[in-house]
């Protein structure tokens, strides 16, 4: 599968460029990137299997909606894989990876202006590997990495441009808490903590989808 057109197509569905239930056509879009259309059909089918679009036979192929009943199940499963990545972090994070979490602190605190949407996904993303790094199971993490995408436009989807500083202000404060907890190794509480950042997510989910 050729990785750079695939995660070009990706970006392009998470960051809701392609919207959800937009009808994606394979020749114009292997034309517009330089590749045959059987790279793309691969990439579909990879994407498929992500649950990112839906392929449907002699109709033809759609970013998956955006469901409120599905996310939920999303994110539960999230609350448990991630609850526990948290803990295992706890026991097995370094002094050197908590120095480089705290740089990512920093660095959040000075997101500002143009295009502070895609700096808070690439510090996210960032911070995320450097935890599950920590928690050092690779089998959780790719699952955990497939449930993120799924969220992730859910994410861009309630992003309030207007008041961007305080979607910072939001991840910064959860990378906070997220350092203080494994400083201390205690790795219950760093579970919790884990736990109740996603929760959040799924409040602030259910108030955008009975809002609209």
């Amino acid at each position: 599968m050729n990785k750079k057109i695939y995660n070009i197509i990706k970006q392009r569905i998470l960051c809701l460029r392609y919207e959800p239930g937009q009808s994606l056509n394979q020749k114009k879009l292997a034309a517009e990137l330089g590749v045959s259309q059987t790279p793309i059909r691969e990439i579909f089918l990879r994407l498929e299997w992500e649950k990112l679009v839906t392929i449907l036979p002699r109709i033809g192929i759609h970013v998956t909606k955006i469901d409120f009943k599905e996310l939920k199940e999303v994110y539960r499963t999230r609350i448990l894989i991630e609850g526990e990545l948290g803990r295992l972090a706890a026991q097995n994070i370094t002094d050197e990876q908590l120095i480089e979490m705290k740089k990512l602190l920093e660095s959040s605190k000075k997101i500002k202006g143009k295009g502070t949407r895609e700096k808070v996904v690439a510090l996210d993303k960032k911070f995320r590997e450097i935890l599950f790094s920590a928690a050092n199971c690779g089998i959780m993490q790719e699952i955990s990495e497939l449930l993120y995408c799924q969220t992730l436009r859910a994410w861009h989807l309630t992003f309030d441009e207007s008041d961007a500083m305080s979607e910072v202000e939001m991840e910064t404060r959860e990378i906070e808490k997220t350092i203080a907890s494994l400083a201390k190794r205690k790795p219950d509480a760093a579970q919790q903590l884990r736990r109740e950042i996603i929760m959040a997510w799924v409040d602030r989910l259910h108030k955008y989808f009975t809002r609209y």
